[in-house]
């Protein structure tokens, strides 16, 4: 979930390009082209052959929001190495009222193409957490076979104590079980769950980790879903999307999906 920031500077220059009178539509075109030529660094390509080839006995799936654009759910099959892409998770909300851009285009499109979706809110610790809960009801709307629902955190507050955030981060939690019977994923960087995250209040939740660095798994304990790369390349994806591996086959995944 954390955004390239060479990405989001090439979506705001997408934007200003398409929205802009006097620039030729062929500018449009060269950003477009420019973004998905970008290559993978030697070492990022190694680290993330590695991570396939370890866990080649788990499934694989990526996660995006509107920061990748518009993206083309009929090429988005498998990886580079022909693995297969078995789910995406796709931004949703974040904050009080804000909705992602292609929320619905890429909830719509997961489902008719068959792959296992997932939707997550990102948390803005310094924004309240009820409405937060209500934001992801309201645009949400989950059904057999999807993820359960997730919650993104990853910054502490500018104005309230840990203490205080880890009672809104509870709440959200609690509002989003209650609505949709289940409990949600917890996604956040390896160091802030270790830091933040590593007690009795949040021990019950399946764990999705962050961590880019050179390493064999996350320093979190009973983490299920790692959050291996940001720079990944995907066919229908312009530019880099996430790269993540669920400790389990295809068959433990369809577990933790949801039955009514």
């Amino acid at each position: 979930m954390k955004i390239n920031r060479t990405i989001a500077f090439t979506f705001i220059l997408f934007t200003s390009i398409l929205y802009s009178c006097d620039r030729p539509i062929h500018k449009l075109k060269q950003v477009v082209k420019t973004v998905s030529a970008r290559q993978i660094p030697k070492n990022e390509k190694k680290k993330q052959a590695w991570v396939f080839n370890q866990y080649k006995d788990y499934v694989f799936g990526i996660d995006f929001s509107h920061h990748q654009a518009l993206v083309s759910w009929d090429k988005i099959k498998s990886f580079n190495n022909k693995k297969v892409i078995s789910f995406a998770i796709v931004r949703a909300t974040m904050g009080t009222k804000r909705k992602d851009n292609y929320f619905t285009h890429n909830w719509r499109f997961a489902k008719k193409y068959k792959i296992i979706r997932g939707a997550y809110h990102y948390y803005r610790p310094d924004e309240n957490s009820t409405q937060q809960a209500n934001n992801y009801i309201k645009n949400v709307k989950l059904q057999i076979g999807d993820l359960p629902p997730i919650l993104d955190i990853e910054k502490t507050s500018k104005r309230q104590s840990i203490a205080n955030l880890k009672i809104g981060l509870k709440n959200w939690l609690n509002i989003i079980e209650k609505h949709y019977g289940v409990k949600p994923i917890i996604y956040s960087g390896d160091k802030f769950y270790s830091t933040y995250l590593k007690t009795r209040d949040f021990k019950d939740y399946t764990i999705w980790i962050a961590n880019y660095n050179n390493i064999r798994q996350p320093k979190v304990k009973g983490w299920s879903f790692w959050q291996f790369s940001e720079q990944g390349k995907v066919k229908g994806i312009n530019g880099y999307v996430d790269l993540n591996v669920f400790k389990g086959n295809k068959k433990e995944l369809t577990k933790l999906r949801l039955l009514k």
